[in-house]
């Protein structure tokens, strides 16, 4: 393996590894899940686009961890304490405070979420993937990412709403 391909697969691995946390992994089956990953992704590099290889690792990690989620019977992908907030873009100090004191909300607001929107809305905005990558990570369409992201875009709308009125969801 070169050196570039070694460089990509560890910035990719920590990207990966992020996510898992993101999504509920402990740090132990985070680091074991990529581990495993990078192993079964350097045993099948000949066979792998370098374009290709961050969607590669995804899907080897997210289908490792998966594995070992339906063993451990966990019960949501994301539970309360481990959900880190989106990324929104904010211009000056006023709302980069506003932004923590609504993280809460936001919290709430995607828990009211069916855990595909939840994992749509958390690759798209907070782990920062391309249609593309998201396509090839979940195995369907970039139009299918497309249409799901703009539904799960109009879900947490409506849920940030009714949070905003005090409405129970």
């Amino acid at each position: 393996m070169n050196k570039e391909w070694e460089r990509l697969l560890l910035a990719h691995a920590e990207v990966v590894f992020k996510y898992l946390i993101k999504i509920g992994a402990t740090k132990e089956d985070a680091e074991d899940v990529v581990q495993e990953a990078i192993i079964k992704t350097i045993e099948c590099l000949s066979t792998i686009r370098h374009d290709n290889l961050r969607a590669w690792l995804f899907k080897v990690a997210l289908n490792r961890y998966y594995t070992l989620y339906n063993k451990q019977k966990r019960a949501t992908l994301i539970g309360d304490n481990e959900i880190e907030k989106l990324k929104i873009a904010l211009d000056d100090a006023e709302q980069h405070y506003l932004q923590k004191e609504q993280h809460a909300k936001i919290n709430e607001a995607l828990q009211g979420l069916q855990p595909a929107f939840q994992q749509l809305l958390l690759m798209k905005y907070d782990m920062e993937l391309s249609y593309k990558e998201i396509a090839a990570i979940l195995a369907v369409s970039e139009s299918h990412v497309k249409t799901y992201l703009q539904r799960a875009r109009k879900a947490f709308k409506k849920q940030w709403e009714m949070l905003e009125d005090g409405q129970p969801f």
